[in-house]
Formats: C-alpha cells, structure tokens, sequence
C-alpha cells in the first residue's frame, strides 16, 4: 500500500533492484518536505456503530518518521525519541549513508534499523531540520561556558576506561579452572588495587580535573563502593556462580567464606544476571559508571552544581546510548539503587571482619571506603586519615 503526498510510505520493497551505492546523503538537503498526513489511511465503508477517531489528532500521535508512539515536535518533525536521537547523531557525525537498495525500503516501528540512508531521508522529508540540531549544540554549548564546565563525550570515557581497564581472557569458561579461591585478604587486596584504578580513571577525564583538589577528594570517597561493586559485575557477566576479582581470584557463591558469598550471590543475581538480559554495552557501561561517579550530593563537595551539570552529561550520553530501545534508560538507571544497597552490604562485612580481627584493612580502605566510621575505634586514626588524605590528593595531582 503506497499513499501519495504523505508522511507515511508502507510500500513493500523490490529488494530485486541493482544495488546501488552512489546514493548518498548529500542529496538530502534538496528534498521536499512532505505534508502532514490529513486524511484516513484507509478509506471504504464502515458501520455506523464504529467509532472513528478524529485523523489529525491520530496523526498528531504518531511519529511521521517510523509510526511509533510520537514524544513530541522535535527538529521541525512529530517524531518518537527513537528516530529523534537517530537524527541527531547522523547530522551530528555528518554520517554519509547508503542504500542498499532502491531506496525505497520501508521505514516503519519494526524496520526502522535496516536501512540508514532511507529513515534519514524520511526524516528529512518529515520535516527536520539539520539547523535545529547545529542550534541546539550551540545554545548548549554557551551554556555550559557560561557555567564553567566542559562537555563530556563518550570518546573520553571510553579512553579513560580502556587504560585502566584489565584485557578480559578469550577464553573465560576454560580458564575460570586456574584460578584460586580468594581468602579475605585476597578481597581486601583487590579493592585497594581498584580504588588505585578508580583514581587513575578519574584523573583521565578533563573535567574532573578542572574540579578544586577538595572536591576531586570528595567524589573519590563518595561512592567507591559501588564502583567496586559495578567492576566486579561486569568483570562476571561470563559466569554463573562465581565473581571474579581484579586481582583474578575468585569468591564462589557456595564458598566457605559465608559472609562474603552473602555478597557474591547478591552480585550475581540482582546485578550481573540483569546486565546480562540486558546485554549492556561498553558505551552504556561508561556512561552508568560516570553516572555513579559524579554524585552532587555526596559529603564535603563545594562545587554542587559543576557536578550536577557533568552528571547531567552523562545522563545525555546514556539516553543518546540507549534512544533507539524504548525503557533501556530507565532499566538501567534502575540498577543503581540495587548496586548501592549491595555496595552498603559489602561495606558492613568489611567493617565487620576489621572489628573480628579478620581483615587487615590499610589506610586506603578506611579513607575511601570507611571513611569515617573507621575512626570511631582509634584516636590516633583521625591523624593517619589526614594523611592519607594527602596520599590521595597527591595521587590526583600527579
């Protein structure tokens, strides 16, 4: 079914057609923008008892790209956040698409993926503007000059991920065999070797950097926990019934340590086995980690609204992440309640096995991870705290 002068193109495609790769995006800034469907989609007799909506509201609600439920009037088009953020990235990126086909392919909720250059083109002939997406960045732009923040990009995140992060094995079910099951001071040795990580992280993005030497501190204390945590979590998407250290020991869920394996089984099945019916990508990994990362509200910060702002970024580049699956955004924000309870859990049991003469726990744990609960049992603590704390400020100077 073809309708003419309309927004909607159900036509079937004659994938028979010469492939032709000369088609380009170069063409799309001459195209004529199509006038918004008016009319019934189907016309003929119906009974009298049925009733029919009124078209132009109906239309109204509908992407004119794709037909999916519209979110609004976004770049000059009634378009869903889908094909909303589809548009942004390829004005952003100046992607060059091409057809494979005849350029004729369909373009609608459930094959609106298959081919690039088509669903481009029909955002065009929607109506958006490419303007609108270059005036967008440059009030954003302004704006976060005028506040004094830089912009976070993904291409930073994933960089600074990549140094720190420890090449997974290509072979993880076969060499899960090799390795050791971790005793306390296993554990407490591979969140100090994390924390370092954590820290070499941080350093690596530019607007951290720009934040006063106090608050780099405070965000490095805040939420180290659940960072530990999310590691831990993705480090043992692979398995099934173990976690697996940064240090590459391993706590098995039915191991003899019961305390710990506490915390491993609630790793493995509110965090890891969600991640894995997610199947949660290094991009969106990055932009939940950044997430976590910049807390405003967390304890000694004095600048509230730069991290706010640099966490509001990363939220952007989740949601850019995940436009194209409906509700991915909020299952994924939805972990971090999940991780900070368990991060809490983890805390308590090292607090726990510290006080039991069970953990030897070094300064860098009590600063980053105890803070100062730990210092209710020492009066000398309070002077080592201080001087760690030097340790860490020196170690984000450097």
């Amino acid at each position: 079914m073809k309708i003419s002068g309309t927004t909607l193109d159900l036509s079937a495609t004659d994938y028979g057609i010469t492939l032709d790769p000369t088609f380009t995006m170069l063409e799309f800034d001459g195209l004529r923008v199509l006038p918004v469907q008016t009319e019934p989609l189907i016309t003929g007799h119906m009974p009298a008892s049925v009733p029919v909506a009124a078209p132009q509201q109906s239309s109204m609600n509908l992407c004119a790209i794709c037909a999916d439920r519209a979110t609004g009037k976004h770049y000059g088009a009634s378009s869903c956040d889908g094909c909303k953020g589809f548009f942004r990235r390829s004005v952003r990126k100046n992607h060059a698409y091409t057809c494979r086909f005849s350029r004729q392919c369909v373009v609608d909720k459930d094959k609106r993926n298959q081919c690039r250059y088509c669903r481009l083109r029909k955002c065009f002939r929607a109506g958006m503007r490419k303007e609108a997406v270059q005036n967008e960045r440059d009030r954003i732009s302004c704006r976060r000059e005028s506040q004094g923040v830089g912009t976070l990009t993904i291409d930073v995140l994933m960089q600074a991920e990549a140094c720190t992060h420890q090449n997974p094995s290509q072979n993880p079910m076969r060499d899960i065999k090799t390795k050791k099951i971790a005793g306390v001071s296993d554990v407490c040795e591979s969140m100090k070797q994390q924390l370092l990580l954590l820290v070499e992280w941080a350093k690596r993005i530019p607007e951290f950097c720009e934040l006063s030497v106090d608050d780099r501190v405070a965000l490095l204390r805040a939420h180290s926990a659940e960072h530990l945590i999310l590691g831990v979590a993705r480090r043992s998407l692979p398995y099934n019934d173990i976690i697996l250290l940064g240090n590459d020991f391993i706590i098995p869920v039915r191991g003899t340590e019961q305390e710990m394996s506490k915390v491993a089984t609630r790793i493995l099945e509110e965090l890891v086995r969600p991640l894995k019916e997610l199947n949660i990508t290094d991009t969106e990994f990055v932009c939940l980690k950044t997430i976590v990362f910049f807390a405003p509200d967390c304890p000694g910060l004095q600048g509230t609204q730069a991290v706010r702002r640099l966490r509001f970024q990363a939220q952007v580049l989740l949601d850019e992440a995940t436009s194209e699956q409906r509700g991915r955004f909020g299952e994924l924000l939805l972990l971090l309640t999940t991780l900070q309870s368990v991060a809490w859990q983890m805390v308590e049991q090292l607090q726990l096995m510290r006080l039991l003469g069970k953990a030897n726990v070094d300064n860098l744990l009590m600063e980053m991870l105890l803070g100062e609960e730990a210092s209710r049992g020492s009066e000398a603590l309070p002077i080592t705290l201080e001087k760690n704390k030097c340790l860490i400020k020196l170690n984000v100077h450097l």
